[in-house]
């Protein structure tokens, strides 16, 4: 039962954390809540769930192979590090976020499963961080309920991070268009952080 609570509760708060950084997803729904209300912006926010849900499943999939294998996760750990620092590169050298101008015919759901699917990075980021949870025995996929129980915390932690900016949409509009650059900063820099004690660790581990 533990290992339940905690794999669920593991994926709900990496995804809610995950959520935060100012991005594309979080600065349109900011405008799509001033621009036509709450209840356009719960099926945006919807829509991000279902796409995230289906991401890291993918992503859990192919986490489970890496573990299983030896030479795999070898080889995976190093591509892990050449990930975190292309992905730190990347917000270090990122624009700031601007919102996406939604197509007269785009429903709010539409919207939301369009940018979702675009955002190739949620892939991944999940087959990282699962194999970090995994290896750090903070979560358990031993069983197919585990997996679901843990792809349905990422997706509820989804929903509850776009939802903090449906929520302070006012203020949150100010803070993304003052602020977006910093945040970006100093997470490609705690990424390119990362990106170096994995590869230490990577260097140190016994093929």
């Amino acid at each position: 039962m533990s290992y339940i609570i905690s794999t669920f509760l593991a994926g709900l708060l990496v995804s809610f954390l995950g959520t935060l950084p100012p991005g594309v997803l979080n600065v349109t729904v900011t405008r799509i809540t001033l621009q036509q209300g709450r209840k356009a912006a719960f099926w945006f926010v919807l829509a991000c769930g279902l796409v995230e849900w289906g991401y890291s499943y993918l992503a859990v999939r192919l986490t489970q192979l890496v573990v299983e294998n030896g030479v795999i996760r070898y080889l995976t750990d190093g591509l892990t590090a050449v990930v975190l620092l292309i992905m730190g590169i990347y917000y270090l050298r990122k624009p700031a976020a601007q919102p996406v101008a939604s197509q007269s015919d785009a429903t709010p759901f539409r919207l939301g499963v369009g940018l979702s699917l675009l955002n190739l990075a949620a892939f991944p980021f999940w087959t990282i961080y699962t194999t970090l949870l995994i290896q750090k025995g903070w979560v358990s996929l031993m069983h197919t309920p585990d997996l679901f129980i843990y792809v349905t915390g990422i997706a509820l932690g989804t929903l509850a991070g776009l939802w903090v900016f449906v929520w302070l949409s006012g203020r949150i509009r100010l803070l993304l268009t003052s602020y977006t650059h910093r945040i970006d900063q100093l997470t490609g820099l705690l990424l390119v952080g990362l990106s170096v004690v994995q590869s230490v660790i990577w260097l140190a581990y016994p093929l």
